[in-house]
């Protein structure tokens, strides 16, 4: 499952889930991916993720696909 939703200032790239028995075959970059292709589709200019502090796999995936941590 994934989820991409647009706000007035950003696209929020909400959730990416991949069921147990079919991760670690690139399932989650490869929607992910897709999430940041519609971002470009709607000019966003930023992008916004999240992710538990926990899932050190989630995190290296959203730096390889350049997020940066920011803190609000």
């Amino acid at each position: 499952m994934a989820v991409t939703s647009v706000h007035p200032d950003f696209v929020f790239n909400e959730m990416t889930g991949v069921r147990a028995a079919y991760r670690g075959r690139g399932i989650a970059i490869a929607m992910k991916t897709l999430g940041l292709a519609f971002a470009r589709e709607r000019a966003a200019t930023t992008v916004r993720t999240f992710h538990h502090p926990a899932n050190t796999g989630v995190i290296a995936m959203n730096r390889k696909l350049g997020f940066v941590d920011a803190t609000f």
